[in-house]
């Protein structure tokens, strides 16, 4: 080990790269970017707007997505195939980054279908509701890697939408 947060790992031109803990907050937002783009879907819909139905439907405002346990705040089968893809991305970026798992004792993303305004909120005429997604990984140490930011989505509604004819996750 050299230095503090970083292991030294052999690359293929045969120097050595040093595995930063800081790369945790790009995972973080390559997991976000993934999160919140169309190709996150659940049964060829898209992933947001199922999860924000369930969360209706369960009297919630939030939702968080456990990756680490597979595991979903609304405690719904509906969302295993989606957690489990998105557990897999994380360790596929971890792997690329040459960072140890157990640096890793948390990763969320949480999402919240009734946030506060932004401060520079500026309203918009669309088909849903403004929310909030957030991806926090915390390391070994404590320490929060995390991105936020606000989009907007309506509940699955499929006579809105178009059915994917393919599964992505």
């Amino acid at each position: 080990m050299n230095g503090v947060g970083a292991v030294e790992v052999p690359v293929k031109n045969g120097s050595s790269s040093m595995a930063k803990r800081k790369e945790l907050k790009n995972i973080a937002s390559g997991l976000y970017g993934s999160f919140i783009s169309r190709n996150n879907d659940v049964r060829g819909y898209w992933g947001v707007g199922k999860l924000c139905l369930a969360a209706q439907r369960h009297h919630t405002n939030v939702v968080h997505l456990d990756l680490l346990s597979q595991s979903n705040s609304l405690m719904s089968a509906e969302f295993d195939k989606l957690v489990a893809g998105y557990h897999n991305k994380l360790q596929k970026y971890l792997k690329s980054k040459h960072l140890p798992s157990n640096w890793v004792v948390s990763t969320v993303i949480q999402l919240d279908f009734s946030p506060e305004y932004p401060e520079k909120y500026v309203p918009i005429e669309t088909w849903g509701s403004l929310f909030k997604l957030r991806v926090l990984i915390i390391d070994d140490r404590g320490k929060s890697y995390g991105v936020e930011g606000f989009n907007y989505c309506g509940s699955h509604d499929p006579s809105k939408e178009l059915r994917s004819t393919v599964e992505r996750l």
